[in-house]
């Protein structure tokens, strides 16, 4: 989660009022050229490209070129013109090939999936980890921060698709999430996906991955083929 460098600093120069979750009127926007509809609360507003290149421009001026995250669409209600105010949903799109689901089956505790720290995140929480078979959804829950009156919620909630991953991050301040938490579930629930990109599990998916099966397979074949070989040594030893 480095990437909310910029994010976390400017929380603490910001405040923003929270929405109300009694709000349920939604409109539909179309992205990724067309193979994602998703519903956004008719009171949010796109946030502006120059604004999406501009967080992107500070996280990696901050991080000493370490890290360039992209944005490709963003939405947050108020200004849309702001440097940065939330809640806001953030999308990234990285077409960085097909991954197969099956890492995704049997995640980690929580709390062994703890990454490092970036200098300026001094609190960095990882509260829940889900993978949703269904939808080939993994879910990500964090509470991040540099002081407690900044403590950030994030749901970063990741569609594997055909070409990479579909990803929203969702971030509003920890006091504020109770109320916002149903409109980004919301959001999440409404994402469809069209028959080009939809992720298909494939029966390769289940297979390999993990080394044992591969040193199980290994053997499996060489004992074939050995019984191949002596079923064929007795036969030509046959008159």
């Amino acid at each position: 989660m480095a990437h909310l460098k910029f994010f976390i600093l400017l929380a603490i120069l910001t405040t923003a009022a929270a929405p109300s979750s009694g709000d349920d009127a939604t409109r539909t926007e179309t992205v990724y050229q067309g193979h994602v509809t998703l519903e956004i609360p008719i009171r949010w507003h796109e946030i502006p490209e120059d604004q999406l290149e501009l967080q992107s421009l500070n996280t990696a001026e901050m991080s000493g070129g370490r890290i360039a995250e992209l944005y490709q669409h963003g939405y947050r209600p108020g200004d849309p013109e702001l440097d940065f105010a939330l809640p806001q949903i953030l999308i990234q799109i990285r077409e960085s090939g097909r991954l197969s689901y099956r890492p995704f089956f049997h995640l980690p505790p929580p709390e062994e999936m703890q990454g490092t720290l970036d200098p300026v995140v001094d609190s960095l929480k990882l509260d829940d980890a889900f993978f949703d078979r269904d939808r080939h959804l993994l879910r990500l829950t964090n509470t991040l921060g540099i002081a407690p009156e900044s403590r950030m919620s994030v749901l970063s909630a990741s569609f594997l698709t055909e070409r990479g991953l579909f990803t929203l991050h969702c971030y509003t301040y920890k006091t504020h999430a109770t109320v916002v938490a149903p409109i980004f579930e919301r959001v999440v629930d409404s994402v469809r996906i069209d028959d080009e990109l939809r992720y298909r599990p494939r029966l390769t998916d289940r297979w390999p991955p993990r080394p044992s099966t591969l040193a199980f397979s290994a053997a499996a074949v060489s004992i074939i083929i050995l019984l191949i070989l002596d079923l064929r040594r007795r036969r030509r030893r046959q008159p």
